[in-house]
C-alpha cells in the first residue's frame, strides 16, 4: 500500500477589497461635516475673541474634538468590518478608507501635539494659528478623513455617467477638502478681502491672493470633471456652501456675506450650465481646457465690478483686469497637469 504524500488543502483567496455603500459614505460625510463644521466654529473663536482664548479647553475645540471621536469611531467600526472577513492591516479597510485610518493617527497626533504645544507655548493668534506644526498635522489628517469617501467613489466601477448615489458623496467629499484647505489659507483668501492696491505691496497682495484663491477653486472641479461628468448644480453647491463657511468665520463686513455668497452660488451654478453644454471630459481635451480657462472669469470678473460698485476696489482697471486674465490662464495650465497631453506610444 503507498501512501500519498501530504499536500494542504489550498488556501482560499480573500475576495477583493470590500467597497462601502452609499449609505456608508453618507455616515462619513455626517461625521465628516461635524468635523468641518467644529474647525470653522474654533476659527470663529480665534479671530473674534483671539488673546482672550487662554487655555485649550474650550467649548470650541469641544465642537471640534467631539467631530473627530465621532469621525475615528465611525472609521474604526468599518475596519473591524474588514478584520472579521479575516483581513488585516490597512487591508481591512474599504477601498479608499485606508486615508481614514492614516487620518485618524495624524490627527490623533495632532490633537495630543496641539494640547501640549498650547500649554507649554500658550494660544497662537492671528496667522500663527493657522501656520502651527501642530495644527498643520489636524488638517492634513481631516483632509485624509473626508476625503475618504471621494476616493472610494473614484475607484467604484462605473464610467462617467454614474448613480446619484456616487456622484454626490464624491462632490460633498471634494467639497469639505476644498473648504479645509480655503480655511488653512484664509490670510488670502481674495472672496473675504479686497486689498488696496494703492501701494505696490497691496497691488501684489491683490493679484497673488486672486491667483491663489481661482487655483484652490478650480482644481476641484477639474479633478471632478477628470472622472465624471456633473449633475447640474455640484459646482453651484460647492461654491456657495465653502463661501458661506468663510464668511461666516471671518471677522469682516457682515453685509458683505449675502452678496459674496450669492456670487460664488452664481458663479458655480454658471459653470454648471457650461458643464451641461460643453461637456468637458479629458476625452474631449480642447473643451476641456477651454472650460478651464472660463471657468475663473466667471467668478472674478463679476466680483471686481461689484467690489468697483460699492467702493471697496481701488485698484486700476489695468490691474483687475490682469488679475482675472491671470487666473484664466491659471486654470488653463491647472488643466494641462490634470489631464496632460497624451504620450506617444513609443516614448510610453
Amino acid at each position: 500500500m503507498t501512501t500519498q504524500p501530504y499536500q494542504p488543502l489550498p488556501a482560499h483567496p480573500l475576495p477583493a477589497r470590500w467597497q462601502t455603500s452609499p449609505l456608508q459614505n453618507v455616515v462619513t460625510l455626517l461625521v465628516g461635516f461635524w468635523l468641518m463644521t467644529g474647525i470653522f466654529v474654533d476659527g470663529w473663536a480665534h479671530n473674534h475673541l483671539g488673546e482672550r482664548l487662554e487655555t485649550f479647553f474650550t467649548p470650541w475645540h469641544a465642537v471640534f474634538y467631539s467631530g473627530f471621536a465621532a469621525t475615528a469611531l465611525w472609521i474604526g467600526w468599518l475596519g473591524a468590518q474588514g478584520r472579521r472577513q479575516g483581513r488585516r492591516g490597512l487591508s481591512a479597510f474599504p477601498v479608499g478608507y485606508e486615508l481614514g485610518a492614516i487620518g485618524v493617527v495624524v490627527f490623533a497626533l495632532g490633537g495630543l501635539g496641539d494640547m501640549t504645544w498650547h500649554i507649554v507655548f500658550g494660544i497662537e493668534v492671528g496667522i500663527d494659528a493657522l501656520l502651527s506644526p501642530t495644527h498643520l498635522l489636524l488638517f492634513l489628517g481631516a483632509e485624509l478623513l473626508v476625503l475618504s469617501p471621494l476616493v472610494a467613489c473614484w475607484k467604484s466601477p462605473g464610467g462617467r455617467m454614474v448613480p446619484a448615489g456616487v456622484i454626490w458623496p464624491a462632490t460633498l467629499s471634494m467639497t469639505a477638502a476644498l473648504s479645509f484647505a480655503s480655511f488653512m489659507h484664509m490670510y488670502a483668501w481674495a472672496l473675504l478681502d479686497v486689498p488696496s492696491a494703492v501701494s505696490y505691496q497691496g497691488a501684489r497682495s491683490l493679484v497673488m491672493s486672486t491667483l491663489l484663491t481661482s487655483l484652490m477653486l478650480s482644481a476641484p472641479v477639474l479633478l471632478l470633471l477628470r472622472r465624471w461628468a456633473l449633475p447640474f448644480g455640484a459646482v453651484g453647491l460647492m461654491y456657495g456652501l465653502n463661501t458661506t463657511l468663510m464668511f461666516g468665520m471671518a471677522v469682516g463686513p457682515t453685509d458683505m456675506l449675502p452678496r459674496v455668497a450669492l456670487l460664488a452660488l452664481l458663479s458655480g451654478l454658471f459653470a454648471d450650465l457650461l458643464i451641461r453644454w460643453w461637456r468637458p471630459a479629458p476625452q474631449r481635451p480642447w473643451v476641456y481646457r477651454a472650460f478651464a480657462a472660463a471657468q475663473p472669469l466667471l467668478l472674478w470678473v463679476p466680483f471686481f465690478i461689484g467690489a468697483s460698485r460699492l467702493g471697496l476696489l481701488d485698484a486700476s482697471l489695468e490691474l483687475w483686469t490682469g488679475a482675472c486674465v491671470m487666473a484664466a490662464l491659471g486654470g488653463l495650465a491647472l488643466s494641462s497637469l490634470i489631464v496632460p497631453p497624451s504620450v506617444p506610444q513609443d516614448a510610453a
